[in-house]
């Protein structure tokens, strides 16, 4: 915690009146939530697009299954797709978990109870307690870094301090309708500066956070004249068919696959993974779009996508880039 407080303090003076740029922030550990350029500045033609499956909410031996028919596809490496669980501790199945981890799936944290805590204080106990049943059954700590917070309540400084005194380093639970398009979409950045993104629900941070990211998510479009956008597919109306849901995810990923090949962020909760029709379509587009856009498309879990934000790579050198691996 003071280690943090140090940090958080040495960097205020300077990032608040310096403005973010390529001069002060660079890769790997940092970059402007602004910055129009894609990592490593490749033109869109050269980034594999990646595809993002996140489960959020409790992890039990019923919805398991669900998740394991959705991650069915490998990637064009040969090695099997794998996703990120954010994980609420009550109902939790840890032997569950435990497993879904051995199999090289990645596990982030939610809450204790799906709740949002009050306090800097509420958010370090409500973190460590998560990271604590994860590593009881066999977790390494440093294997847990992110996090997606309850109803996608940003919550603010208190929820960084959390993170940081957990030693976590990245949050995915800002979405905002205003980067959610073709054109807008931007990449994952870090809070080496304030202001950045506004987030639809909840507050972002409003100190510096140096080296902490922002997974951001993009609005999701309804596909059946809806004009109100949704967080997540589960929030979007009218989608109720196998065809829904594969047009519903066909849809946002044309838009970051035509545009700047931003990471699609695709957010399972276990009501929308039970729903027979729904998962049907979330399956065949998987199956599509690895079939239809061969090498471009890369199904990964956030630390992995992250790996290569930090330290990319051109679309021709990726099946051999060693994060990316089966291991």
């Amino acid at each position: 915690m003071r280690s943090l407080l140090l940090a958080v303090t040495l960097c205020i003076l300077p990032c608040v009146l310096g403005q973010c740029n390529g001069t002060n922030c660079n890769l790997p550990n940092c970059r402007c939530f602004d910055d129009v350029n894609a990592p490593g500045k490749l033109q869109a033609s050269s980034i594999p697009q990646i595809i993002m499956v996140n489960f959020e909410g409790t992890i039990t031996k019923v919805n398991v299954a669900f998740y394991q028919q959705i991650l069915q596809e490998t990637n064009p490496n040969g090695c099997p797709v794998k996703g990120t669980f954010f994980i609420t501790d009550e109902g939790t199945d840890y032997a569950t978990v435990k497993t879904l981890y051995d199999q090289g799936n990645e596990f982030g944290i939610s809450s204790i109870k799906g709740t949002t805590p009050a306090s800097s204080t509420a958010w370090i106990n409500e973190f460590k307690k998560v990271q604590s049943a994860l590593v009881q059954v066999g977790l390494k700590s440093g294997d847990i870094q992110g996090v997606r917070v309850p109803q996608l309540i940003v919550g603010g400084t208190d929820q960084f301090i959390g993170m940081g005194s957990n030693g976590l380093t990245y949050d995915s639970s800002c979405v905002s309708a205003g980067y959610s398009d073709a054109p807008t979409m931007i990449w994952p950045y870090t809070y080496d500066f304030v202001p950045g993104v506004k987030c639809d629900i909840g507050n972002p941070p409003d100190i510096p956070f140096p080296g902490v990211w922002q997974m951001i998510m993009a609005d999701l479009h309804d596909i059946n004249g809806d004009k109100f956008p949704c967080a997540v597919p589960s929030g979007c109306r009218n989608i109720t068919t196998k065809r829904d849901a594969f047009d519903l995810f066909f849809t946002a990923f044309q838009a970051h696959y035509t545009g700047k090949r931003t990471p699609f962020n695709m957010v399972i909760d276990p009501a929308f993974a039970a729903n027979t029709d729904l998962r049907d379509g979330t399956i065949e587009f998987l199956q599509y779009v690895r079939a239809a856009f061969g090498d471009d498309v890369w199904i990964l879990p956030m630390t992995k996508a992250l790996q290569w934000i930090k330290t990319p790579v051109p679309l021709s050198g990726v099946k051999t880039f060693q994060p990316w691996g089966c291991s």
